[in-house]
């Protein structure tokens, strides 16, 4: 018997249809001895270079956003072998899936489609169903189909604005074109400048959007005539009016002063006549306890240069350590995107309904949001979920974490009976490298916690009551 690597050439042995385990290619012809069809180049780029799009710093299929109008802009990608090229932005207009009562999500990639009718690549939109608390649709690669995930959108009922989560940078989605010969590793420097990128994406708010807001407060500025109730300062160069409807003006630069309960309280505090109250350009912070005790004040208009929202800036009164079942009446909040700080019971006892928190958030006092009874729908995008953040939002059943979120400290969800489900924008990997604190989803000795599933992209986390532990679903 010959030894393997000698006797008939394996050329040959195709042609005796004897079965082989190998195959193999030269990159020259000897007198016409090699051909090679358009399968055969797509095979080998393909087994050499990984699926995903060219790295160019985060402009490549740039993603933005104009009211309900999604631009992907232009650049290049790479699947299966099979190249891609967009030289221009294209815009989709995606007002016609917004639910008037319910949010959805909806994915957005792009699609290498190899069957023989289409033979094409193209950009794709997955439209999910609408729900209380919706599901995140996910591509579903086969054996013509393969994709690559963009970003996810978030599409809240009602809404006329776009929550573009971006997956771009990430490879169980998307990622960046790699070559296994280690010859295109520009994507490593992009990877250790990612933390950069994204705070960079965080304060980039356009000049269009702040001349909109800066317009709407000026509007509701001169529109503030009538009798004066009061008047004075609240910080260094903040000073505040109190109309005789109700409606408070704080207008100046910085931020204002911290106050406490007893030896320095805020000259804000307790004040029953404050019903609205309007912030205007250029606060920067609104400090401790500004507006303590005001339970009638039902709305806050913050200004885009608002970073800190200090320790119990609206506290309602308590009883020893129960909120009063009035509660405060501040009922609508939007935290603008460069808030970077939110103080210990910064909006504890309060009757908002929705909140979301920015990406922009890194600092989080302990019971920001608890006893907040009537919170039904979060959407949190800050680094760190407080020690009993939540605690006694009974109401609390839509809770959406974005990838952003890095740690989860412990008792935050404590006595949310109404919280069975947290959807997670992320995969099962990112969700279990997020840290957690031993009780960080109150399934503790003396709480009967309702939340028994963590929803990820790619699957789900299970609570399993027996052994008191989380098991991993993938789908």
């Amino acid at each position: 018997m010959l030894p393997e690597h000698e006797g008939v050439p394996l050329q040959d042995k195709r042609k005796v249809g004897i079965n082989m385990a190998f195959s193999y290619g030269f990159f020259n012809s000897k007198n016409l001895d090699r051909t090679y069809t358009a399968e055969n180049f797509n095979d080998y780029l393909g087994s050499i270079i990984c699926d995903g799009i060219q790295d160019n710093f985060g402009q490549c299929f740039k993603l933005s956003a104009s009211k309900l109008k999604l631009t992907i802009g232009s650049g290049k990608a790479w699947i299966q072998g099979h190249y891609f090229i967009s030289d221009t932005a294209y815009t989709y207009d995606l007002s016609r899936y917004v639910d008037e009562s319910l949010p959805r999500y909806m994915a957005v990639g792009i699609c290498c489609n190899t069957s023989e009718n289409a033979r094409n690549v193209s950009f794709e939109i997955l439209a999910g169903t609408p729900a209380t608390n919706p599901a995140i649709p996910r591509f579903q690669n086969t054996d013509y189909k393969k994709y690559l995930t963009l970003c996810i959108i978030r599409l809240d009922a009602g809404t006329s604005e776009l929550s573009i989560t971006d997956y771009r940078e990430n490879n169980n989605f998307c990622g960046y074109v790699r070559c296994i010969l280690g010859k295109c590793k520009v994507t490593d420097m992009l990877s250790q400048l990612s933390e950069i990128q994204t705070q960079i994406k965080d304060y980039n708010i356009t000049i269009g959007q702040l001349t909109t807001k800066i317009n709407e407060l000026t509007l509701k500025i001169d529109e503030m005539t009538g009798d004066v109730v009061s008047i004075g300062k609240c910080g260094q160069s903040v000073d505040f009016v109190l109309y005789s409807d109700g409606r408070l003006l704080l207008k100046g630069t910085g931020a204002t002063f911290d106050y406490s309960t007893d030896s320095n309280p805020s000259p804000l505090q307790n004040n029953a006549n404050i019903k609205s109250v309007i912030v205007s350009e250029g606060v920067t912070g609104i400090g401790e306890r500004l507006f303590q005790y005001c339970d009638n004040l039902k709305t806050v208009s913050l200004p885009t240069t608002l970073t800190a929202i200090k320790k119990a800036a609206f506290l309602p009164h308590i009883d020893g350590y129960i909120y009063h079942q009035t509660l405060n009446g501040l009922t609508e909040l939007k935290i603008p995107e460069r808030v970077t700080e939110l103080g210990v019971n910064a909006f504890a006892g309060t009757a908002i309904k929705s909140v979301t928190v920015p990406s922009s958030v890194v600092t989080v006092g302990a019971m920001a949001f608890s006893e907040c009874q009537y919170l039904e729908t979060v959407r949190y995008g800050g680094k760190v979920i407080s020690d009993r953040m939540f605690v006694r939002c009974t109401k609390l059943k839509n809770l959406t974490l974005t990838r952003n979120v890095k740690e989860i400290l412990g008792g935050c969800f404590n006595y949310c009976e109404s919280l069975t489900t947290i959807t997670y924008e992320g995969s099962l990997a990112d969700w279990n490298a997020v840290k957690k604190n031993t009780n960080w989803d109150s399934h503790a000795v003396d709480i009967e916690s309702p939340l028994s599933k963590i929803q990820c992209l790619d699957g789900y986390i299970e609570y399993v009551t027996s052994t008191k532990t989380w098991k991993e679903v993938k789908e």
